[in-house]
C-alpha cells in the first residue's frame, strides 16, 4: 500500500474516529485501531467499537493498493503534527506503515486487517433525509439531557417521533430528559420514518452523529433496521446499535396551564447566573428564584462561604412567585438556546418550569423545581 493524501482531510478522518476507537486498555487490542484502505483515488478509514462503527472515505493519490490497521490515537497524534500540506503513506515489511511529510517521518506498528471486526451489511427499512445543520440543531437543544446513567433504562437515550406540524408538513421530533430536566426540539423531514417505539439513541452515537454533520449544509440520510441505524453523510457512514427501551409518556410531564408568563433577556440572565453560581456549591446547586414585577432576583445561600444575589429586569404577566431550581440545570437549559430572549412559564413553587424561545413552537425545555426549605 502506498498513497499520497492531502494531511488537513487525513487529519479530518482520523479526528472522526477518535470518539468510536477503544482505548488502548481493551480486551481485543484490534479495537483500537482504526483501518486503511487504499484503493483508487481515494482512502477509506474504517473503525468500529462493535456497537458503533464509521467509514469514511477521503481523496487521495493511490500507487498501490493495500489495507492494514493501526492505532487510532497514535495516528491521529502524528497527523496533527504533520509539518507540509501532503502526507505520504507506505506499507513497508512487518506490517509497518511509514508516515511521511516534509522532514517528518514516522513508522507505526500495525495489524492485519484478518481478525479485524468490519461492520456487517445494514438492511434498512426505509431512507429519511434532512438536512445536516437541521439534525444538529435537534441534537444541540436535547442531547445534553440524555440521562448518563445506563441503568435508567428508557431515559438513557433519545427517543424519536413524527410529529405533525400545523402547516400540515411531518416533523422529526427529538426529546430526552434526565428525570431533572426534559427538552424536545423537531425539524421537518423528507421520506420515510421507521425506527421501533421502543428503540433509543445512545447517548454516545448522538455525539458522534452531531460531529458528522457539522460543516455539512447539505443533505443527510437516516434509515433504522431491527435494532440498529445508518446516518448518511456526503462519503461517509456510521452505523449504531440502538438501544432496547420504551421512553416515558413526556407528554403526562408538560404542563398545560401557566399562572405566570416571564420573558427576559437570555444573555443576561445567562451572565447573572454564572456571577451567583460561584457560592452555589453544593451537591444540588440550589439557587432561589424570586420573580416579581418587572424584576427578578436570584439568590445563593452557602452555609461555608456565604451568599450571593442577582437583581435583573425582567417582565413578568402574573403574580409574585418564589422558586428553587438547580441552578446547573438551568444554566445548561438556557445556553441551549440561541434567541435573544426567553419566555420562562411558571405554575406554583413546586411546578416545573417551562423555558421557549419566541414565536417558536420547535423546541420546549423543562426545568423541575427543588425545594429550599
Amino acid at each position: 500500500m502506498e498513497l499520497y493524501i492531502d494531511r488537513d482531510a487525513f487529519l479530518t478522518g482520523l479526528t472522526r474516529v477518535q470518539g468510536i476507537v477503544e482505548r488502548r486498555n481493551t480486551p481485543n487490542p484490534i479495537l483500537s485501531n482504526v483501518v486503511l484502505e487504499a484503493a483508487e483515488g481515494r482512502l477509506r478509514l474504517t473503525a468500529t467499537d462493535t456497537e458503533m462503527s464509521f467509514i469514511g472515505d477521503f481523496p487521495a493519490t493511490v500507487e498501490t493498493p493495500g489495507q492494514i490497521s493501526v492505532d487510532a490515537q497514535s495516528l491521529f497524534q502524528i497527523a496533527r503534527v504533520l509539518p507540509d500540506s501532503t502526507a505520504h503513506l507506505k506499507l513497508g515489511p512487518q506490517n509497518r506503515l511509514e508516515v511521511s511529510s516534509g522532514s517528518a517521518w514516522y513508522k507505526v506498528n500495525g495489524l492485519p486487517t484478518d481478525d479485524y471486526p468490519f461492520p456487517q451489511h445494514f438492511d434498512g427499512n426505509g431512507v429519511m433525509r434532512l438536512k445536516a445543520p437541521q439534525l444538529a440543531w435537534l441534537i444541540d437543544r436535547t442531547g445534553f439531557v440524555v440521562c448518563p446513567d445506563d441503568n435508567r433504562y428508557g431515559i438513557n437515550g433519545a427517543h424519536l417521533e413524527v410529529h405533525d406540524g400545523h402547516d400540515g408538513q411531518r416533523l422529526l421530533r427529538m426529546v430526552a430528559t434526565d428525570g431533572h430536566r426534559l427538552s424536545y426540539a423537531q425539524a421537518p423531514f423528507e421520506g420515510d420514518f421507521h425506527m421501533g417505539q421502543r428503540m433509543l439513541l445512545p447517548r454516545k452515537a448522538i455525539a458522534e452523529m452531531k460531529k458528522l454533520c457539522e460543516r455539512i449544509e447539505g443533505d443527510v440520510e437516516l434509515s433504522f433496521g431491527e435494532s440498529s441505524a445508518l446516518l448518511s453523510v456526503p462519503s461517509a457512514r456510521f452505523h449504531f446499535r440502538l438501544i432496547d427501551g420504551e421512553f416515558p409518556d413526556y407528554r403526562r410531564v408538560i404542563p398545560t396551564n401557566f399562572q405566570r408568563r416571564v420573558t427576559a433577556d437570555r444573555e443576561v440572565l445567562v451572565s447573572a447566573l454564572k456571577r451567583v453560581a460561584v457560592l452555589a456549591q453544593d451537591r444540588s446547586r440550589p439557587v432561589r428564584f424570586k420573580f416579581e414585577a418587572g424584576q427578578l432576583t436570584v439568590l445563593a445561600l452557602n452555609a461555608d462561604h456565604g451568599e450571593a444575589r442577582e437583581q435583573l429586569a425582567v417582565e413578568l404577566k402574573g403574580s409574585p412567585v418564589e422558586i428553587g431550581f438547580n441552578i446547573k440545570y438551568f444554566q445548561e437549559v438556557l445556553s441551549a438556546m440561541v434567541a435573544e430572549r426567553s419566555i420562562i412559564e411558571l405554575g406554583d413553587a413546586l411546578s416545573p418550569a417551562v423555558l421557549r424561545e419566541p414565536e417558536s413552537d420547535d423546541c420546549l425545555m423543562i426545568v423541575m423545581p427543588m425545594r429550599l426549605d
